[in-house]
Parts: structure tokens; sequence; C-alpha cells
């Protein structure tokens, strides 16, 4: 959305930099978004176009874009807490309960997920009509069986990629990382 961006972060491409690859009318947003002062960072393992005209270039060793994500992931998530609550509760899996086995746990008569809603205490159905306050942190026990939500377990698989720990596989200090 370069309409209302301030801060646009491109991965690997020369998109809205390079007309060749994209539509014109976004070449003219891009421009139309650095002359209003969309901050731009290119992080690319070649200086190519994008990052002669980003604001700042990252250089990244190639193939480890995976864990630049990861680590940025957890300095949103975990360090600064920065994620939209709200989406995340009511528009998305986030809340889902998930057990030990990897798999949503379910509502035995429709098949639905299960999502734990903290206004009542109770165990619901995602789609249920009374959910008010779906749960995105904490363990809930159904029928012997233990679930956690989904955003739950991806806060914790990506703590084990703070930016110390990725910055040796993609050269990208961890300074600039956070």
């Amino acid at each position: 959305d370069l309409h209302s961006s301030n801060y646009c972060i491109l991965v690997g491409t020369q998109f809205a930099i390079s007309a060749r690859g994209s539509y014109n009318h976004i070449a003219l947003d891009m421009a139309e978004a650095r002359a209003r002062g969309m901050k731009l960072i290119s992080i690319d393992p070649v200086g190519g176009y994008a990052a002669a005209k980003a604001d700042e270039w990252i250089p990244i060793r190639p193939g480890t874009d995976s864990a630049l994500a990861l680590s940025m992931l957890h300095v949103l998530l975990n360090e600064d807490g920065i994620y939209d609550e709200k989406f995340l509760k009511h528009k998305t899996n986030a809340p889902y309960l998930v057990g030990e086995d990897g798999l949503y746990l379910r509502d035995e008569a429709s098949g639905q997920p299960l999502v734990f809603d903290a206004a009542d205490g109770s165990i619901k159905t995602h789609d249920h009509p009374s959910l008010i306050d779906p749960s995105l942190k904490g363990a809930r026990e159904l029928g012997g069986r233990q679930g956690r939500p989904a955003f739950e377990l991806l806060c914790e698989h990506v703590k084990k990629y703070p930016p110390e720990i990725t910055e040796p596989v993609t050269t990208i200090p961890a300074a600039t990382v956070r």
C-alpha cells in the first residue's frame, strides 16, 4: 500500500523501482510515496536499482532471507510486542488451539477449530456467535488434551532466532535487524 506506507522494506526485489517487471503506475506510486517522505529499505545481495534508490541498502548473504524473516518476527513479537492484537484475535487462526500433535483441537460435533474465550472462560468453536475475546496465549485443557493458541506457538518458535543468532548466517548485524 504505497499510498499509505511510511516505511517500505523490499527483500530481494526491484518492485516499483524498475518498471520492467511491474506496471508503470506502481513505479509512479513508489515515486510519489518517496516524494512524500516514505523511507525505503532494500535488502538484497546485489546492489541493484532498488538499492541505488533506497534510503538504506542492506546486503544479505544469498539464500538466507528466511533466517532474516524469522529474526525480524522474533523482534516484533517477543521483544517489541508490535502486532495488531484485535486483527489476530478476530480475523486469523492465531487463537486456534493446537494440540500436542501439532493439529488443531476441534469440536467433536462440527469439526470446527476451538479457541478459548477469555470473556467467559470457556472453550468454543472459532465461529461461535457468543465468542467475544479469543485468547492468544495460555494453555488450555479439553477432554484430557492440552492445547495452546497458534500465536503463542509462533512466538515460542521464533524465540530461537534472535538477531545475534542470525547475524552470522545472514551477515546482517543484530543492531540493523532491530
